[in-house]
């Protein structure tokens, strides 16, 4: 037997074998998971497909309010946010999320060079120059805005 017949009779045989794991593979009945994912598709259902009220003319408005008055929606945490909770810190939004400091934000700290423009990103920049580029200027502008408030 030479060798290129060997070759096509284990090409053959391992392409059967295959088959014959990927079709038992595929007739093995999969146990019926009841996810997160369909759980919540079951309450938006239920949500959706509720009992319909009339608050008012307008069908849009009406079918609007339909979909957000069915059920009291949970806030994060268990309690109700309020304008302080964006801020940063132990009792924040950031901190609900598991953030530490604003770096973590977006991605953390942008380097000099993801603030130069992309066709300038050849050109070597001094240090003088990536400190001003990536300086944190939060505390410069709440002077400014206390200016303008006449604080």
């Amino acid at each position: 037997m030479k060798k290129s017949d060997l070759l096509e009779v284990i090409k053959k045989v391992v392409r059967k074998e295959v088959r014959l794991a990927i079709k038992e593979e595929l007739s093995k009945k999969q146990p019926a998971k009841t996810t997160e994912f369909n759980q919540m598709m079951e309450h938006a259902d239920g949500l959706f497909n509720g009992k319909q009220q009339n608050f008012t003319d307008n069908p849009v408005l009406n079918e609007a309010l339909n979909e957000t008055a069915n059920e009291a929606w949970p806030t994060m945490g268990g309690r109700q946010l309020g304008k302080n909770d964006a801020k940063l810190g132990t009792t924040g939004l950031a901190s609900m999320m598991g953030m530490q400091s604003p770096d973590e934000m977006f991605g953390g700290k942008p380097t000099a060079k993801q603030m130069v423009p992309k066709d300038r990103q050849h050109v070597e920049i001094g240090d003088d120059i990536a400190g001003i580029l990536t300086r944190d200027y939060s505390d410069l502008m709440k002077v400014i805005d206390k200016k303008k408030s006449g604080k």
